[in-house]
């Protein structure tokens, strides 16, 4: 009871003074009071100024994970006692009946069926939609968690089902990708979005790998089908079409670099794998230029260490020893290096990205302020800008 109160009167003190710094910005011109009430809202839908109430959810959350982990790990240790007494069609049928679970549960953690249309989903966010109500971040990530669970357990039923069949390997990662984009569809979640790549990827490994013969030919459609794919992955981040705007861009690039690498398993292909090794390496450095995530700068200077390296190499046939080898490496990742803090230094002018259509503001956020905003230039008549 005592910890309770403790943590309604810390609630209680963050928002009144939270709501006092929203009317003080009220009465000094910076906001109206229309735009405090937007703030004000959405603070509170994002749960800022819990205080300790904030702290107790994390650990709930924390002990629901663990709890969650030791219940599935309870399950598979049983199933996997009693698995090979079990016939295909009752692993088939407890698998579906995992995911099944899962899907359910994670469908009602994030609201039930009226979020797939509501301002958290993705076709909300790429409406712009900002009116009704939002999903926590502790249920969003729960929601994820089950999301995913349900796309791995029901690739998992369609490969035990498919597992004498020829040349059908492609259809468990295919289903486990519908599942997987379908939660993200309801509730974008990293967790969701991790899973839907690995699944896009297995996908492309696979169905190659099942479809053709000739194994030069199994390297260069799958090198640069995964090149491409990653270059697909970065793109949609890139424009706002996912909410995780820097996973999907460092998921991205690290697909396309493996593809890239992936190339390299035959002598035939691996002059292509390294030109777009090169290629994708080059890429992250000039996007890294307009977009600040690190990621970028880190698979830039990789790619770029990697790829002159792995040149060196195989012009000289590896005569030159690994001394020389390690030498070029060693100028190349620090010529990477100065790159990417002189890319660095120089993006401090570069104007700022416009958002996404998953990124969308309202449009309306009530009217302009009124009077000069503190400690800066007056705006210019008919314009919210300073000079």
């Amino acid at each position: 009871m005592r910890t309770a109160k403790m943590t309604s009167d810390a609630r209680a003190r963050d928002s009144e003074a939270r709501e006092e710094v929203l009317r003080r910005l009220v009465a000094e011109g910076v906001i109206s009071a229309e735009q405090a009430a937007a703030v004000g809202a959405a603070l509170r839908r994002a749960g800022v100024g819990g205080g300790g109430g904030r702290t107790l959810v994390r650990w709930a959350e924390i002990a629901g994970y663990a709890g969650g982990g030791l219940v599935l790990t309870g399950v598979f240790a049983l199933l996997a006692t009693a698995w090979q007494d079990l016939d295909g069609t009752m692993r088939v049928l407890l698998l579906v009946a995992i995911a099944v679970v899962a899907a359910v549960s994670g469908l009602v953690m994030s609201g039930g069926p009226s979020v797939a249309l509501g301002p958290d989903s993705l076709a909300g966010r790429l409406r712009g939609l900002s009116a009704g109500p939002a999903v926590p971040t502790v249920r969003r990530r729960v929601t994820g968690v089950l999301f995913s669970l349900a796309a791995v357990t029901t690739a998992g039923a369609m490969s035990v089902g498919l597992e004498d069949a020829e040349g059908l390997e492609w259809v468990a990662p295919l289903v486990g990708l519908g599942v997987a984009l379908s939660g993200y569809a309801v509730l974008p979640s990293a967790a969701v979005l991790v899973v839907s790549w690995w699944m896009s990827g297995a996908l492309v490994l696979v169905t190659f790998n099942a479809l053709l013969t000739e194994t030069t030919d199994v390297t260069l459609a799958t090198g640069l089908t995964l090149v491409v794919l990653g270059a697909a992955w970065a793109a949609l981040s890139a424009w706002g079409a996912l909410v995780e705007r820097r996973l999907g861009i460092g998921l991205g690039v690290g697909m396309s670099l493996f593809g890239a690498q992936f190339l390299l398993a035959q002598e035939d292909t691996s002059m292509l794998g390294y030109v777009l090794t090169l290629a994708t390496a080059a890429l992250c450095l000039g996007f890294y230029w307009w977009e600040r995530a690190a990621v970028l700068l880190v698979f830039g200077i990789l790619g770029i260490t990697v790829g002159v390296t792995e040149v060196v190499w195989d012009l000289t046939g590896g005569a030159i020893g690994a001394a020389p080898i390690l030498l070029t490496a060693g100028v190349v990742l620090l010529a990477a290096c100065w790159v990417g803090i002189k890319l660095h230094r120089g993006g401090a002018a570069v104007p700022p990205r416009e958002p996404g259509p998953a990124e969308a503001a309202p449009a309306d956020t009530g009217p302009a302020p009124e009077g000069p905003t503190p400690n800066g230039p007056a705006p210019t008549a008919g314009t919210d800008r300073p000079v």
